[in-house]
């Protein structure tokens, strides 16, 4: 009888604390221009989320004036549920996150505590566990990362002896390796809720997904107006952090007005990435209003087999192997909505031929590159040439008719921002995305 007191005292403690802990939730301002010390509040913010991350608590929010933020390693690793709002003045009244007040999280490759995880990982699976559930404890939480723009350039590790900005991934004597890992990380626990709106991730090298997504059971995901540009691995890995019979407990995932563009294989013969978005068995899944276009391999990577897909409204243009993959077969985009088994709604999708408008001197360093088939390699080296001369036709570049050889010169040329910058403000207002308005509102 004691002990079962002395249990029930304990659990009540930890529902106290809990609640005490939410209450407790409060907002930092972080500056990189008028920031200094770790009061973070609005009259004297933060220089940089590395400096109060160990004071955060669960439901806090972080404002981000304008700026490049490089962090103490280049990395924020923050393990529990936050929510990141970007994009301010310095005295934060007015926002205008892809404008005048860029925020762009980066960091400084060679540094004296350089890192090579994801810029941003935000884990917050201790918030909503099945044992606090079966204890009764509050299990609801949120993420939210609003605004941001991540770029990984300043990251990477370059060829140091060619013009053209060759990635290269493994690091020497004096020079550290191109982090091997994505913009933004987000796992949760159950019944939690993700909001990804208004970022851009680019230049980032990772194996998967420049934007990986890892929702608990009965999470609701939202991901809007956001931008994949020239990354390797997938643009978009729409996964999950455990495995269910029901689908009712399904993480279920509206993916609506992102543009995923320019994604390559790791490396010249790999046989994975390149995609736009990646999806996973176990979710819910509806793609509506995205672009789909100009990635090594698949527009929509469905080979684990995620079931009852809604696929809608969207734009694919020249990717190179297959506009759809379901577990291993190659769907053309006419054929999507006969062909495939997991698709429930296919309607209204286009192909059309899409120009960025990216610089010429991009454009030739990434036509550069020579995407080999590996399969036909090992026969004869072949490219995949008729993919190559539609991305050369869009590029205002000339037509090849030959083969070119194994070894590339080029793979993941370095962009400016202010190239993507231009793509997203030519197609996302175009196509159903919308380039953020600029406002007047206090936090």
């Amino acid at each position: 009888m004691q002990n079962r007191k002395i249990l029930s005292l304990v659990s009540i403690l930890i529902v106290a604390l809990m609640l005490l802990s939410s209450v407790s939730a409060r907002d930092w301002y972080i500056s990189i221009n008028t920031g200094r010390g770790k009061k973070g509040t609005i009259e004297q913010p933060s220089k940089d989320i590395a400096f109060i991350i160990n004071k955060l608590e669960t439901g806090d929010r972080i404002f981000v004036a304008a700026g490049e933020y490089k962090g103490k390693d280049g990395t924020y690793d923050i393990n529990l549920p936050v929510e990141i709002y970007c994009g301010w003045n310095d005295s934060f009244t007015r926002r205008d996150a892809w404008g005048e007040f860029k925020t762009i999280f980066t960091g400084e490759h060679n540094s004296a505590n350089f890192a090579t995880q994801y810029r941003i990982a935000i884990d917050a699976s201790k918030a909503g566990t099945p044992l606090m559930e079966a204890r009764g404890q509050e299990t609801k939480h949120r993420v939210v990362v609003d605004g941001c723009i991540i770029d990984n350039g300043a990251r990477n590790f370059y060829s140091p002896n060619s013009d053209a900005a060759l990635l290269i991934r493994k690091g020497t004597a004096s020079d550290t390796p191109s982090p091997e890992s994505g913009g933004l990380l987000i796992t949760t626990g159950i019944t939690s809720e993700i909001i990804v709106n208004n970022v851009i991730v680019m230049n980032t090298a990772p194996t998967v997904g420049a934007f990986s997504l890892f929702p608990g059971r009965g999470a609701k995901v939202t991901v809007t107006n956001s931008a994949a540009i020239n990354n390797t691995g997938v643009g978009f890995n729409l996964d999950t952090s455990f495995s269910a019979d029901d689908p009712a407990d399904y993480p279920s995932y509206t993916f609506s007005n992102n543009l995923s563009i320019l994604n390559e294989k790791h490396d010249p013969f790999a046989t994975y990435g390149g995609s736009s978005v990646m999806l996973r068995s176990g979710t819910n899944v509806e793609i509506t209003g995205n672009i789909f276009a100009m990635n090594d391999y698949y527009g929509v990577d469905n080979a684990r087999r995620a079931k009852d897909v809604i696929m809608t409204n969207n734009v694919f243009f020249a990717n190179a192997f297959s506009d759809y993959l379901e577990f291993d077969t190659k769907i053309a985009f006419e054929d999507i909505e006969d062909w495939s088994d997991l698709i429930d709604d296919a309607s209204d999708n286009i192909q059309e031929p899409l120009n960025f408008g990216i610089s010429e001197q991009w454009a030739a360093m990434y036509m550069a590159r020579e995407v080999i088939d590996r399969n036909a390699a090992e026969e004869d080296v072949q490219v995949v040439d008729s993919w190559a001369n539609d991305v050369r036709s869009i590029f205002g570049l000339n037509q090849q008719g030959t083969s070119l050889s194994i070894d590339s010169a080029v793979w993941l040329p370095r962009m400016s921002l202010e190239d993507a910058m231009t793509v997203v403000g030519r197609y996302m207002d175009a196509y159903g995305p919308f380039y953020p308005a600029a406002e007047d509102v206090s936090p």
